[in-house]
């Protein structure tokens, strides 16, 4: 990890908006910005890890590959980085190749990590940023599939955990995860088997 000022910033303490509760499985889901849960339309909303985060990368992959097999499926990655730097890294990883089509997925920019804490998704604590159990992921994930440490993306924040969400037409929570540390991806699949 090189420590440029981004890299630097996003170790930095900051101030979060109080986690609400998680939705529980069968309620209706949380406001996600304009995006529309109950237009009959399955829904994996993905609130991912930092960008530069490898695991963040290997969960586009999972997502992408959940649409593939699901053509009714759309996906909202939630970011918290604002838009272009989203945007930018989205495109380096290979996002747009992930995934069938453009109208599968939608990148939702979360800078203030509002809609992080509106779903229940808090931060982590030191031990559940790095540990060895988390280094020798990284190693495995990197000598298996390419997948390695990229540029921190401005206004990145190591400190936020990530989760994963299914949600059905209706717009009500079908399937939900909470990363346990870092490195803990969600089994999107087995989420997207939930509401298609």
């Amino acid at each position: 990890m090189s420590f440029d000022l981004p890299t630097l910033y996003s170790l930095l303490p900051r101030s979060s908006t109080p986690t609400a509760p998680l939705p529980e499985v069968g309620t209706p889901a949380p406001p996600l910005g304009d995006i529309d849960l109950a237009d009959s339309r399955p829904t994996l909303v993905a609130f991912v890890r930092h960008c530069g985060c490898p695991f963040a990368e290997k969960e586009i992959k999972l997502l992408g590959a959940a649409c593939a097999a699901n053509e009714r499926l759309r996906v909202v990655v939630v970011q918290h980085s604002d838009a272009e730097t989203t945007g930018e890294w989205f495109e380096r990883i290979g996002g747009p190749r992930a995934f069938p089509s453009p109208s599968h997925y939608t990148l939702l920019p979360d800078p203030d990590r509002v809609l992080y804490a509106a779903w229940g998704i808090g931060l982590l604590g030191w031990t559940q940023m790095v540990n060895g159990s988390i280094m020798s992921a990284l190693k495995a994930l990197k000598d298996n599939e390419g997948i390695d440490l990229g540029p921190t993306g401005k206004g990145s924040w190591r400190w936020q955990n990530s989760g994963g969400f299914a949600v059905d037409g209706q717009g009500r929570v079908r399937w939900r995860k909470v990363a346990g540390d870092s490195s803990d991806v969600c089994d999107y699949a087995q989420a997207a088997r939930t509401v298609v």
